[in-house]
């Protein structure tokens, strides 16, 4: 791995540090749907993951510090495709399929992409 540059890398620690903010919403998120706070919950999720259009595909610079490795870039087309379908959980009709799909799906990836993400800091 290519060593990043010194603003890829406060890129880098800022995502770090939204993604921590994010886990912790989503937390948030399954205890409003636990607690019978559905619309809260669906509204929390939908503008939480609305955060991440703008750290995309198209985005230049994770391209450049995760596009170096061809499994960085799997990884992050995952962890992509878990923020595309957490977007459709407010359309399930109950709220334990909400929780069930947040808590086996989307709350690991965050942690598995968190993790890569940390590594990435540690190579460079």
């Amino acid at each position: 791995m290519e060593i990043l540059t010194a603003k890829q890398q406060r890129f880098i620690r800022r995502y770090e540090e939204w993604i921590d903010q994010v886990v912790d919403a989503l937390m948030m998120v399954v205890q409003f749907y636990r607690d019978g706070h559905e619309e809260q919950g669906d509204r929390l999720l939908t503008e939480t993951m609305a955060g991440f259009e703008r750290f995309g595909e198209e985005n230049m610079t994770m391209q450049s510090v995760f596009g170096q490795s061809e499994e960085h870039l799997h990884e992050w087309d995952l962890f992509q495709q878990q923020i595309n379908e957490a977007l459709e959980v407010p359309a399930f009709a109950e709220p334990f399929e909400k929780i069930g799909h947040l808590t086996k799906g989307t709350l690991p990836a965050f942690q598995r992409w968190h993790t890569i993400v940390g590594s990435v800091l540690t190579e460079s």
